[in-house]
């Protein structure tokens, strides 16, 4: 499996900020031959948006990346390390936005042009309980997903990250 590196607030792979659509597109393209499946739709696993000048100033990746790709951030995998584990680690590196009203969804690294965002917050403590243990097995498994990131961006560090 190969690695996709995510260095903060610059790139991700070969994706570089400040890169023109077209240069992006192709890197994209790249990145699809080298997965098992190439004709899934693999384009919107990558969400970018352009300044006005058309230069990338945001990029996120989604989770369904990690069937093909190791998603490293500093050696970290970041879609195979619970979420909860993960904010601690890059915690230490630099504090995330603790006044974000989207606790426990967003966490934001602003020091670091990075951010991690899931849908649903799922805590170790709520397998515990007992609304979480008379689910049905099939329905536990898949709330478990949301000890996970589904995104993570990075954006430039004199932009601000998208909500």
């Amino acid at each position: 499996m190969n690695n996709l590196v995510i260095n903060e607030g610059c790139s991700v792979g070969a994706i570089k900020l400040g890169m023109r659509e077209e240069e992006v597109q192709q890197h994209i393209q790249s990145y699809k031959e080298k997965c098992l499946n190439p004709r899934i739709s693999f384009h919107r696993n990558f969400r970018c948006e352009y300044d006005s000048e058309g230069r990338l100033i945001y990029i996120e990746v989604v989770n369904d990346l990690k069937r093909h790709f190791n998603c490293l951030f500093r050696d970290i995998d970041v879609f195979n390390t619970r979420a909860s584990q993960l904010v601690k680690m890059i915690d230490i590196l630099s504090p995330y936005d603790r006044n974000s009203a989207h606790g426990g969804f967003v966490y934001k690294f602003p020091e670091l042009g990075l951010s991690f965002w899931r849908g649903n917050v799922l805590s170790e403590e709520d397998m515990e309980k007992d609304w979480f243990k008379e689910m049905d097995p099939e329905i536990q498994e898949d709330e478990m997903k949301n000890l996970y990131f589904e995104t993570v961006s990075i954006y430039s560090i004199s932009n601000s990250p998208k909500e």
